[in-house]
């Protein structure tokens, strides 16, 4: 099992990313939304304030993206989904993924059954999964 931590610089790839990766099965990320070291210090440190002239001098925000993946597989194809989609803009300094291997992995409250997990990701989303789930199994 695997911790993927993906940092996005360019907002506009997450949609494409989350449904890239939910169309792979990885249904579990969290996105938390970061800032960028140097962004932080040129803006909230006044001695370091020349250092806006080497951003783009608005205060960016980046999105960060924490999913636990079972298998070598889906991890290989979620990595090579990722630098796909930042490749294909274009631009430079998309961001940066790294991946650490997790030693325990558990979830907590009560256990549910498959159905139960879909019909749970299927109220998060708005949308239904389960024909994908029969073309998965079948």
């Amino acid at each position: 099992m695997y911790l993927l931590i993906a940092v996005i610089n360019n907002e506009e790839l997450l949609d494409q990313l989350i449904t890239g990766w939910l169309d792979m099965g990885i249904t579990g990320a969290t996105v938390a939304e970061t800032t960028d070291l140097l962004q932080l210090i040129s803006h909230h440190i006044p001695i370091f304030a020349g250092f806006r002239s080497l951003t783009s001098g608005g205060m960016i925000h980046n999105k960060t993206l924490f999913t636990a993946i079972e298998n070598q597989e889906t991890l290989d194809k979620a990595v090579a989904y990722l630098e796909r989609i930042c490749s294909r803009t274009g631009k430079p300094h998309q961001g940066v993924y790294f991946i650490i291997p997790l030693t325990a992995f558990g979830r907590l409250g009560l256990e549910v059954n498959e159905i139960q997990h879909i019909s749970h990701m299927e109220k998060k989303l708005g949308k239904p999964l389960r024909e994908k789930v029969k073309k998965d199994s079948g």
